[in-house]
């Protein structure tokens, strides 16, 4: 039997030159810096550069993937412990990249699915496309937006985005009219991705959605490929409009094309059941109390809460195409959907509220609280989306009364977690609420435990328990 953890000379080798490149980048970078020959911005972004395309040339050249993949997971923990002592700290806050991409590394090479060629294509976008993006955005960017929690600018898009295009060409010898137009289909979600960023996480994000993205639309012919270019054409005239009905905030129109893009690559307009009747139910909901939503729409955070558990594991499916996947996906489009049902017809119908784990009485609307006519509306929102994707999917009726119950539970879950964690306020009038109110004070919860972590923690947990227990059933 092949020993996983076999070391031979030649990865011996490989290893050692990658590990010796990135040391003496890095002692020839902090020389520079040091003697401002360098400054720290450029210093860290060759770093970045020189360490990443590193990594891309072990992984071409390393015969035993699998003991790379642990050698990239062991990196991970290592530089994890380094940065919680805050020896590698680089901002006024926090940031976990340089950790995040041995994990994204690794991740891709525990995946059969993915070749050693797409995982060197992702890593060499990641290297090259997102150093050039923060050098040209911090010197050009004139106007800076916060897409997720990070400040980008569209110069740095830009600056992505072609070079990103460029390394497509070359990499993949796409040099014909399809392939070009190819080319400049791969390097788009790539270059969405990395505007969404919190402390470094796009370091993580870049190097898996570009590997599934190209692994899904690299080999589509020519008709398929015009069908794709025409249906991003009409994704992006649909953002614009939301932007323009102030449904969406620039950064949540943004965020929705990302989604829509990967949503349509996982099975084309079919892949868009499930959210699409999550989305269309949830914006008729919202009708009901305006004054209650934002001004300006919802944001990229709020988008990316109801949104990324399903769109994960609708890729895995895609990838793997075993049923449990979207199985899954379609839970969480579920608890999405009876969780916005039960919020928003709570409130409307303005029935007695109570702390789902007090019991106590408190305002219609605040985080935690349930009633009769909220429950039941979420119970009934849950079973209408799993009765109608089983039905377009042919799935089982018992599937269904599953996918039903643990929508209602994620519904359930998410009012748990709201009571539990989220930070709450009081004002001097005894008033409870989710926001900081003027004269008001915290009473409960953690400061960064807002509703939209709410959604997202409780979708996830739910989720995989369910992903779990489906197995263990079939």
């Amino acid at each position: 039997m092949y020993n996983i953890m076999h070391l031979s000379q030649h990865d011996l080798y490989t290893g050692l030159i990658a590990v010796g490149i990135i040391a003496a980048a890095l002692i020839c970078i902090e020389i520079f810096v040091k003697n401002k020959w360098l400054n720290k911005l450029l210093g860290r972004k060759a770093l970045h550069l020189s360490a990443i395309c590193t990594c891309a040339w072990a992984i071409s050249n390393f015969e035993n993937r699998l003991l790379l993949a642990f050698i990239f997971a062991a990196f991970f923990f290592v530089l994890l412990w380094i940065i919680r002592k805050g020896w590698m700290q680089v901002n006024e806050y926090r940031t976990y990249g340089i950790a995040l991409f041995p994990l994204a590394f690794a991740v891709l090479l525990f995946i059969p699915a993915f070749s050693n060629a797409i995982i060197v294509y992702a890593v060499l976008i990641l290297g090259i496309s997102d150093a050039l993006a923060g050098v040209t955005g911090e010197y050009f960017g004139k106007q800076k937006i916060v897409f997720l929690s990070e400040t980008k600018s569209w110069v740095g898009f830009a600056a992505f985005y072609i070079s990103a295009f460029i390394i497509s060409l070359f990499y993949f010898h796409h040099f014909s009219m399809q392939g070009i137009l190819l080319c400049v289909l791969l390097a788009l979600l790539p270059a969405v991705t990395e505007l969404f960023s919190y402390r470094g996480s796009d370091n993580l994000t870049v190097p898996l959605f570009t590997a599934a993205w190209v692994l899904l639309v690299l080999n589509i012919n020519n008709f398929q490929l015009l069908i794709l270019s025409v249906s991003i054409l009409f994704f992006a005239a649909l953002a614009i409009f939301a932007f323009y009905k102030k449904w969406l905030t620039i950064s949540g129109a943004v965020a929705a094309c990302w989604m829509a893009l990967l949503l349509y690559s996982t099975g084309g307009y079919k892949a868009f059941i499930a959210p699409g009747i999550f989305l269309v139910s949830g914006s008729l909901l919202s009708k009901l109390n305006k004054l209650q939503k934002e001004k300006d729409g919802r944001n990229a955070k709020q988008v990316f809460a109801n949104g990324i558990t399903g769109i994960v594991f609708m890729l895995l499916f895609a990838i793997t195409q075993q049923q449990v996947y979207l199985i899954t996906a379609i839970v969480s489009f579920c608890i999405s959907m009876a969780d916005s049902a039960s919020s928003e017809l709570g409130v409307y119908f303005k029935g007695k509220t109570y702390d789902i784990l007090s019991l106590k009485k408190m305002p219609t609307g605040v985080s935690g609280g349930i009633s009769v006519e909220g429950t039941l509306a979420g119970l009934v929102a849950a079973i209408l989306l799993s009765f109608t994707a089983g039905l377009f999917y042919a799935l089982s009726f018992g599937v269904f009364m599953l996918m039903a119950i643990a929508g209602f539970v994620g519904m359930l879950a998410d009012s748990v977690l709201g009571s539990w964690l989220q930070v709450k306020y009081q004002t001097a009038a005894g008033i409870l609420s989710d926001d900081a109110l003027p004269n008001s004070q915290k009473v409960k919860g953690f400061n960064w435990c807002s509703n939209d972590s709410v959604n997202i923690l409780s979708n996830i947990l739910v989720t995989w328990l369910f992903f779990y227990i489906f197995l263990q059933l079939t």
